[in-house]
Parts: C-alpha cells; structure tokens; sequence
C-alpha cells in the first residue's frame, strides 16, 4: 500500500512539473537552439569581410586556379562538396546579402562557374547531363545513369543490297550511277 501511494505522489509530481512546460516555453526553447545552432554553423559573414568576398567574387575568371581564390577569400566556406564527374563546389555564406551566398564550380583546379548559388543547386543531375550547365566541360553523366535516346528504325536506302545484285563484288566501290544523258 505505501509503494502504491509513493507512486501516486511521484507521478502527480511528474506531471506537475510537465505540465509546467507549456508548448510556447518548449516552442522558444527549441526556436533558442536552432538560433544558436544558425549563428555557429553557418553565420553570415561581417559587413567588411562580406564586401571584401564580393570584391574576390567580381575579380574571378573563368578558367582561373581554384585554391588561390578560395584563400583569398578570406573565411572557409561554408560547403564544401565534390562529385563523381570530378567537379568541386565551395559555398561561402552570406556574401551578397544575409540570406544570398556565393558559390565556386570548379574542375580540375579550375574555375569552371561562379556566382549567387548554393552548391545545392549546382549539384542537380540535370546539370552534368549534355546540354546541361556543366555538359560542355566533359562533365556528362555515365551512359547507365544517363536517359536513354529512342530507338528509330534505319532507313531503307541503307538497307543491304540482295544477294544476287552484290555477288562477286566483295571488296569494290559501289557501281556509279547511271548518267542520265
């Protein structure tokens, strides 16, 4: 019996102290971690370094050596990804605005796109496909993992000659056509 009102009384004071914890308290406790978490992990660069970004962004060429410029930029990124095709995505956050980052595409060691992107973005399928964003530096995606093209039949001026027509001229031109004077 006394266990039994033991177990009352802790429950009640189990209860008691949840019910304590209301849904707006633990909404703001959540909200306080994912804002701490924000501020750490991916915090948008300081006005200065932002400007200075921008000025490294706006000085980049197509073609350049990558790691001189990633240097230069000042902070690491935020994102740094890569792919099977060879290409390589850095993402520095916070460059043009607080919610606009910038992104180097690079192959090789070298610049192959840059800009106002997310590597998330420029790491879509359709990009490495040919006629895609990236198709024409030899980015395209092996033929298993590429759409295949519809099968048409040849047309019938291809078609072989009838054996009795093509006897005895194995290994020769092709008769000329007949002229028509």
């Amino acid at each position: 019996m006394k266990m039994r009102v033991g177990l009352k009384m802790g429950m009640a004071l189990v209860t008691g102290a949840l019910a304590g914890c209301t849904a707006l308290s633990a909404g703001q406790l959540v909200q306080a971690g994912y804002d701490a978490a924000k501020t750490s992990i991916g915090s948008p660069m300081s006005s200065a370094e932002a400007s200075h970004a921008r000025s490294v962004m706006n000085s980049i060429s197509v073609g350049q050596a990558v790691d001189p410029i990633v240097a230069a930029m000042g902070v690491p990124p935020k994102e740094k990804s890569g792919n099977l095709q060879g290409f390589v995505c850095y993402q520095f956050a916070g460059v043009y605005s607080a919610t606009e980052d910038a992104v180097i595409v690079a192959k090789d060691g070298k610049v192959v796109f840059f800009g106002n992107s997310t590597c998330k973005s420029e790491a879509q399928a359709a990009n490495f496909v040919a006629g895609g964003k990236y198709g024409s530096v030899g980015a395209t995606v092996p033929e298993a993992a590429a759409p295949a093209a519809p099968v048409t039949a040849a047309p019938a001026s291809t078609a072989p000659a009838p054996a009795s027509e093509s006897a005895g001229t194995a290994n020769q031109a092709p008769a000329a056509a007949k002229d028509p004077e």
